[in-house]
């Protein structure tokens, strides 16, 4: 069998994740925050037996093919549009939220925050947002008057209750995510360190996803996926065209 098929279903399989990735970017195009996936890959170089009894021998020839190392997501920042209501407050810059969840702290741009039957301001999945305190921010379970201020401080019933804790990394390009809307840290994105936050009250930031860019990367991929398949049956074809020639000179 010839080693370019195994390059060819590496190509395959490779556009295979650019259409699950943009398919998903598109569908979340409307997502307040979100932030879109970009495959990354990675070249392998393999070693293959260069014929019959190569590899007792110690012949081998070198093969490369393609892989999905990771899916990394685009930080670049999404439009910020206004609302009017007190508690959504949108981020300038590179800054994230902190939020509590069973697995530890995350990390989110979501800024629509709500007021939990215990007072609680979580997220719209129900985690708690942390305040500088590193504890969840709580007003009155009836407040009525509860906002954010451009410093990131959650006013309520005429006082400061606290501020939302704001913070970002060394390499923000390598955070995980651990769901749609939520980030961890990794050891290359480094460690969260606390910032002094630039937000925009009232307002929530869109998603970063183009929908016609998004249509176009999965226009492409298919594309490629499709000449992938092309070549695959060329080199099948091609191996049983071999095949049978060998068989009908023996």
């Amino acid at each position: 069998m010839s080693d370019g098929i195994w390059s060819a279903l590496s190509g395959a399989v490779g556009q295979m994740a650019v259409l699950d990735t943009a398919a998903n970017n598109i569908a979340n195009a409307s997502t307040p925050g979100f932030r879109g996936d970009r495959p990354m890959f990675k070249e392998i170089l393999s070693r293959a037996a260069a014929g019959r009894g190569a590899a007792a021998q110690g012949q081998w020839r070198n093969v490369r093919y393609a892989a999905v190392d990771a899916v990394a997501p685009d930080m670049t920042p999404g439009a910020i549009t206004q609302t009017g209501r007190p508690l959504d407050v949108a981020l300038r810059g590179d800054g994230m939220f902190t939020v509590q969840t069973p697995q530890g702290e995350r990390y989110t741009r979501v800024g629509s925050v709500k007021i939990a039957t215990d007072g609680t301001l979580t997220t719209n999945q129900g985690y708690p947002y942390l305040g500088t305190d590193k504890r969840p921010l709580r007003v009155s379970p009836t407040s009525t008057d509860a906002s954010i201020a451009p410093d990131g401080s959650v006013k309520a019933g005429g006082s400061v209750v606290g501020t939302l804790q704001v913070v970002s990394f060394q390499k923000p390009g390598e955070l995980q995510k651990s769901e749609a809307m939520l980030f961890q840290a990794t050891p290359k994105s480094g460690a969260a360190k606390p910032i002094a936050p630039m937000l925009e009250p009232k307002s929530l930031e869109g998603s970063n996803v183009s929908a016609v860019k998004g249509m176009v990367e999965l226009i492409g991929a298919t594309r490629g996926f499709e000449a992938c398949q092309s070549v695959i049956e060329a080199f099948k074809d091609a191996d049983r065209r071999a095949a049978m020639a060998l068989m009908g000179s023996s």
